[in-house]
């Protein structure tokens, strides 16, 4: 493979040696110092190969043995460049080709995870990344090891890792942790306590001595299951009460808004900017010089991609959108949609955990304010723990 890689670069010729004496003609040429391969006699010629620079060099031989020589073909780098000399850039565009796929090779071209289901792939990039496994990354002095090492150090979710270069590609595989189940190690005794008015809907107890019954009100702060029971032997047994203590809970929210506002929107003008890129590097495709007083930047990716894998190579396109300030008369009905949205906000974000049994909303307008006041009905977890001194 050697040695037809060295043929192909410094190009050689098939060539014929007719004559009464060709045996002649392989002694001087051995003579000469002169290299030929696949020799092959036939009737008053020889068929061989010999590189071109040393063909250059056979006249005095031929001479001397009574041949003549020909050429049947010609191969290798020196005619393939001379075949298309009148057309320079063919050669150089080759060539520079060559030189930059093996330049390319020693970087990473893109970075794909697999595993991650409640760890955020953004936050695992942004952790390989410190550590140069990126896109446009140097991949000949990555330590992998180490990298595997340093991520599940900084990510305490990861339980397990493996890093895998292949070519220019890299596939990052992690296993999450199991998550352990939190127990209440604590052995001090507690009560279950009510941490706000209501009415009990339903009590799941676990442990403890219940104290109230469904459908009876309570206030904050009453005792709701204890934590002292007593035993058949009329002996007092000390234990932390856990429960569970549902209670329709009543809750007043309040908020008012500007009848009259002025606000800042997009007006539709817009400004584009492409930019190819190859790796790190970027090059502008368009020039645009138009601004706005007051804008807005965001910015989209296309890849190329080949045999379902992304190439480190696209368009980026930026866009400048125009902002402008409006300002805005409210009526009724709009207050009352933006009031409805913020207390739908309200439910799912601050109240995750509580069930709507009852809303009733009143909107009016005093002066230059729209005012919402909503009274809710909840029902959810009321109970707390609290623990308490057996010597007390």
């Amino acid at each position: 493979m050697l040695v037809q890689l060295v043929r192909f670069f410094r190009g050689y010729v098939d060539f014929t040696a007719n004559g009464k004496f060709p045996e002649r003609f392989l002694n001087i040429t051995s003579r000469y110092g002169i290299n030929l391969w696949n020799a092959q006699p036939s009737k008053h010629s020889i068929n061989a190969s010999m590189y071109i620079s040393d063909y250059r060099k056979i006249r005095l031989a031929a001479k001397k043995s009574g041949v003549k020589t020909r050429i049947k073909s010609k191969h290798g780098l020196p005619f393939f460049v001379n075949k298309y000399k009148p057309r320079i850039g063919i050669p150089i565009g080759a060539a520079a080709g060559v030189i930059l796929i093996i330049v390319l090779s020693n970087f990473i071209w893109s970075v794909s995870i697999t595993g991650a289901q409640t760890v955020s792939k953004t936050k695992i990039k942004q952790v390989l990344s410190e550590n140069g496994v990126k896109t446009g990354g140097y991949k000949n002095n990555l330590d992998v090891q180490k990298i595997e090492r340093d991520t599940m150090l900084e990510i305490d979710e990861i339980g397990w890792m493996s890093v895998n270069i292949t070519g220019n590609i890299a596939s990052i595989e992690i296993k999450e942790k199991a998550q352990k189940p939190k127990l209440d190690s604590s052995a001090t005794p507690s009560n279950i306590k009510a941490k706000c008015d209501g009415v009990i809907t339903n009590i799941k107890a676990k442990k403890g001595e219940v104290q109230v019954k469904k459908g009876s009100g309570v206030a904050k702060g009453d005792l709701l299951v204890s934590g002292i029971i007593e035993t058949k032997m009329n002996t007092l047994q000390y234990v932390r009460a856990n429960a569970e203590v549902f209670a329709d809970v009543v809750y007043k929210k309040e908020s008012s808004i500007k009848s009259e506002y002025e606000y800042t929107c997009l007006s539709g003008e817009k400004t584009y900017r492409n930019r190819a890129f190859l790796l790190w590097l970027e090059f502008p495709c368009s020039m645009s010089f138009s601004s706005y007083e007051k804008s807005v930047f965001s910015e989209t990716s296309q890849n190329v991609i080949c045999n379902d894998t992304v190439l480190p190579l696209g368009i980026k396109t930026s866009t400048q959108s125009d902002l402008i300030s409006v300002e805005k008369t409210l009526t009724k009905s709009d207050a009352e949609k933006i009031f409805m949205n913020d207390l739908l906000l309200y439910e799912v974000f601050e109240r995750p955990k509580s069930e709507v049994v009852g809303r009733k909303v009143n909107i009016n307008k005093t002066g230059d304010e729209y005012h919402c006041e909503t009274d809710y009905i909840f029902n959810e977890n009321i109970a707390y723990s609290e623990e308490f001194s057996v010597t007390d």
